[in-house]
């Protein structure tokens, strides 16, 4: 009878303390986020750390200059370097071993990046900081999400490198695809818009067009579809921006067309 009494009182005593503090994985709700993405973790980063069914854990940190985050349950933890899911895995790796949790499962997200970014600045619509949340995140990605628009001309794209080594791309050419690249952090990326022309009058299309290398007074009133009826291609006045005036000159079909030139065809005379 006593040792029956023993065993019982000994059983009420271990039982709580094997007891799990937090749910196993298999416990976990169904389509509980995993942070698959390549993202590295870097210093100034802002991380959201969650523990299944422990809110009392949950914390928002920032990754120190040393690339450690502290969390209370268990001190400086190792985040540079390593993907959300990694962080995640040694924080449930600390608090299994420290006794604190049987098997937790933690989920680890970037609140703010700031380890990894890019800034856009120039001919975009929405110029600033980005962040490369992913790997292998390229030139046209970026400038998409920062509502560039590229045409072809003389427009360009200019990559400053954090080594102060730069690249200048020609924006049909980054439009096309066919110069573009995977962005580093710090990169800079500065969008110049191409040159344009105007052309009103006796032409069919009037209005604002890109300024192509070589582009003579001739070819400028093909792009606008020609002359009407009424129009002249021998009558040709065009307004030039020199100084700080305005200049009105008389031009011929296979004079060039220069930088923000208001090209005039005029009418025939019968």
């Amino acid at each position: 009878m006593k040792l029956r009494c023993l065993s019982v009182a000994i059983l009420l005593v271990v039982a709580p303390l094997s007891a799990p503090a937090t749910a196993a994985p298999q416990d976990a709700p169904r389509g509980a986020p995993a942070d698959a993405s390549s993202y590295t973790v870097g210093p100034g980063d802002v991380l959201t750390v969650t523990v299944y069914r422990a809110p009392d854990y949950a914390a928002t940190v920032e990754v120190a200059d040393d690339g450690t985050i502290v969390l209370n349950a268990i001190g400086r933890v190792k985040a540079a370097g390593m993907t959300t899911a990694q962080v995640g895995s040694e924080i449930a790796r600390r608090l299994q071993t420290g006794g604190i949790f049987r098997d937790p499962v933690v989920n680890v997200l970037v609140q703010t990046y700031r380890s990894r970014t890019v800034s856009v600045l120039g001919a975009v619509a929405k110029p600033g900081e980005y962040p490369l949340d992913r790997g292998g995140l390229t030139i046209t990605e970026i400038l998409a999400r920062a509502g560039a628009t590229l045409g072809v001309g003389g427009g360009t794209v200019r990559v400053l490198h954090q080594d102060g080594s730069q690249q200048d791309l020609a924006a049909d050419q980054v439009l096309a695809g066919t110069v573009n690249q995977p962005l580093q952090p710090h990169d800079t990326l500065i969008v110049t818009e191409s040159a344009t022309f105007y052309i009103s009058g006796e032409v069919q299309r009037p209005g604002s067009f890109p300024l192509e290398p070589g582009l003579t007074m001739e070819r400028a009133i093909a792009l606008a579809g020609g002359v009407t009826m009424r129009g002249a291609r021998s009558h040709l006045k065009v307004t030039r921006h020199v100084g700080a005036a305005d200049e009105l000159i008389r031009a011929k079909p296979q004079d060039p067309v220069q930088p923000r030139d208001l090209i005039t065809v005029g009418a025939r005379l019968f």
